[in-house]
């Protein structure tokens, strides 16, 4: 193992991090365990070309923590992890989903995987065969993942009206209006969750810009919504009310943040930020950045409720996005602190004040049956 690697798993402050390996099936993959101290770990396999050993090993560490955010800060009764899988034309990809069910299957319930970037239906079904741990969306599992993370999105972008119609009077704080009605705001990615987000603001009589690698679904999408179409290379550019990322994060860079122009950035992308220097550089601007940890934290909430109740009716728990981010944002004024930052805060905060043993099953039952 490269010197590089090893330093870097040993100098972060996570539990566990492995790597799996099967050269049969052509698969490498990196697993993180950040902090079970309050129940078991949550986060999903992210299925990607990383460039090196080293890009991916720093993904699933900062992915994995950000998940233990996200939980402190939902109230969820768990912590976070991570696989990153590596991507390539020879990965074996039913063989590979099923070794990795077979690892997490092992771990008997300290770790439950589901659904990312790469890992969806077909994926869940393989990981599925192998084990129990897994979050399958509609009748297997909690339902709808992707419009429980809507639903945060939709929680978030009513939490940053509120705010911002204090000091801008073209936002609306009508309840019965959400404050949507009117506003331009642009959507970066129609996936599952960004689509999902356009349509409900559609609805709620917003204007849209929408933005999607895509070609035909972009197309199709602008038509159905009455939207407006931006290739992705000028999407930074559109002057909008409310930027709305809903693809992959690090997406406020070097390169980015001064392209900017709308009053706030709130969206469904894991880790907009490509450094946390970027959160002061837009509030500095005067853009309204929600952290992310936060807005897209409906498929967790609704995934590990439903794991660790059994009750699939999570929406009051994540309409609380709304309140939680209202009072991030007051609190940041109050400071003169970035929201992202001052979250940041309070989820490491909480995670130390809460600090304790891992959590470890008292049972590790074997499933009464498995896949091939």
């Amino acid at each position: 193992m490269p010197t590089e690697l090893l330093e870097a798993m040993i100098g972060a402050e996570h539990e566990q991090v492995q790597i799996l390996q099967d050269l049969d099936l052509g698969m490498l993959a990196f697993v993180a365990i950040h902090d079970t101290s309050q129940g078991p770990a949550f986060g999903g396999v992210r299925r990607f070309d990383y460039r090196n050993p080293r890009e991916g090993l720093a993904d699933v560490l900062r992915l994995s923590q950000a998940m233990s955010k996200k939980c402190v800060l939902a109230g969820v009764a768990g912590g976070g992890g991570k696989v990153v899988l590596f991507d390539h034309p020879n990965l074996d990809v039913p063989g590979a989903y099923r070794r990795l069910g077979e690892y997490v299957e092992s771990m008997g319930g300290r770790y439950y995987t589901g659904p990312d970037v790469g890992t969806g239906e077909a994926e869940l079904g393989f990981l599925a065969e192998t084990t129990r741990f897994v979050t399958r969306p509609g009748a297997e599992g909690p339902g709808d993942l992707s419009l429980a993370t809507a639903r945060g999105v939709m929680a978030g972008l009513r939490a940053v009206v509120r705010y911002l119609s204090r000091k801008h009077p073209q936002y609306s704080s009508d309840p019965a209006r959400q404050g949507f009605e009117g506003q331009h705001f642009c959507v970066q990615g129609l996936g599952g969750v960004g689509r999902k987000v356009a349509q409900q603001l559609h609805a709620a009589g917003a204007r849209l810009t929408l933005s999607e690698l895509d070609p035909d679904l972009l197309s199709a999408t602008c038509a159905e919504l009455g939207a407006e179409a931006v290739q992705p290379g000028s999407v930074y550019g559109v002057d909008c009310d409310i930027f709305v990322p809903c693809a992959l994060g690090g997406i406020v860079h070097d390169f980015s943040v001064g392209r900017f122009r709308c009053d706030a950035i709130v969206g469904s992308a894991n880790n907009v930020l490509a450094g946390p220097e970027y959160a002061q550089v837009l509030w500095d601007r005067g853009i309204l950045l929600a952290p992310d940890f936060i807005t897209n934290s409906g498929a967790l909430v609704l995934g590990a409720n439903y794991h660790l109740t059994g009750d699939r009716d999570q929406d009051a728990a994540i309409d609380r996005i709304e309140d939680a981010l209202l009072e991030i944002f007051e609190k940041a004024e109050y400071e003169g602190e970035p929201p992202h930052d001052l979250a940041d805060r309070m989820a490491e905060e909480r995670l130390q004040a809460a600090k304790g043993a891992p959590f470890f099953p008292a049972e590790r039952q074997k499933p009464t049956s498995r896949g091939n």
